[in-house]
């Protein structure tokens, strides 16, 4: 049986650019105010200024390389009756009545809620809104 072709998505470096910085600035807040505490309570003022500067050159230099080419080779497929993800590790099939809800979360990320307690994760898409409103369009016509 053949089914329709109505979507498809695949990651986009802007978007992971655009949550690298977010959650790098988080970070870099985050870890000053811990070196601001540390500061306070021991005149060690150095830390105020090292650890952000060293959390965000980690980030940087290593973790974020390595999660955008591990994302980067994803593609996700909607049909008319599966939802499907192609990846590095292989082809991963998602029939449309085995999706219990999707969600958008973090501006970036859409969630696919499956009936049996498991989840995937679309990230790093432009419109993940739009995503989790057409996988629930195409669910709801497979099952009404």
């Amino acid at each position: 049986m053949s089914s329709d072709a109505l979507a498809a998505w695949a990651p986009k470096l802007r978007v992971f650019l655009r949550r690298s910085l977010i959650v790098g600035l988080i970070t870099l807040v985050v870890v000053a105010l811990v070196g601001w505490a540390i500061g306070a309570a021991t005149g060690f003022w150095q830390a105020m200024y090292v650890g952000p500067v060293l959390a965000v050159a980690y980030n940087m230099a290593f973790e974020d390389p390595a999660r955008w080419r591990a994302a980067r080779e994803n593609r996700w497929y909607l049909r008319s009756d599966a939802l499907i993800h192609h990846g590095p590790e292989g082809e991963a099939r998602i029939p449309l009545a085995d999706i219990a809800d999707v969600r958008k979360r973090l501006g970036w990320t859409v969630v696919v809620f499956l009936t049996n307690s498991l989840r995937l994760r679309i990230a790093y898409v432009e419109d993940p809104t739009t995503i989790a409103e057409q996988i629930l369009s195409a669910r709801s016509r497979l099952k009404p």
